[in-house]
């Protein structure tokens, strides 16, 4: 479970040079969690594709509602005094202090690309690159083994 961006969505809804980034993040962990806000963010991240003619009005209605179903489940409102907790000690904006607040309140990352947030936060805020790094290495687990046993029978008398 981790909280994705505005930015992460439409990385992996539209076509960008971190689609295949985002694709893999989906892979290892599929279960995104947003901030309501995420919903008008992603709205005028597709009307600024429609206005500069990357996709079709019908297009932009089509990744919405696909996009929508999936999310709907995963929204969390973060509470409002956390929101401006973090706009007055971190200067962010409120924008996105709903991404870090939510992460933050449940305890698990936030994936963004703003560099600004990984600096100020770099406990919660980390990218694609930092979220795809393999686990460490576990230390090799030895077996020992021992050759079988055989048996004999004893013969009847």
């Amino acid at each position: 479970m981790i909280v994705v961006d505005s930015n992460m969505i439409a990385a992996r809804n539209l076509t960008s040079s971190l689609t295949s980034k985002a694709k893999q993040v989906e892979e290892k962990d599929p279960l995104w969690i947003v901030p309501v806000l995420w919903r008008y963010e992603f709205q005028n991240i597709l009307a600024t594709a429609v206005r500069s003619k990357q996709i079709k009005p019908e297009q932009a209605l089509d990744i919405w509602e696909k996009v929508l179903k999936i999310l709907v489940e995963n929204e969390c409102e973060p509470s409002a005094s956390k929101v401006i907790d973090l706009v007055a000690q971190h200067g962010i904006t409120a924008y996105d202090g709903q991404f870090i607040a939510v992460a933050l309140e449940m305890g698990i990352p936030c994936l963004t690309e703003d560099r600004e947030l990984q600096e100020k936060f770099p406990d919660v805020a980390i990218s694609m690159d930092e979220f795809l790094k393999p686990e460490s290495t576990p230390e090799p687990t030895y077996v020992v083994r021992e050759k079988k046993a055989r048996y004999r029978k004893k013969k009847r008398r």
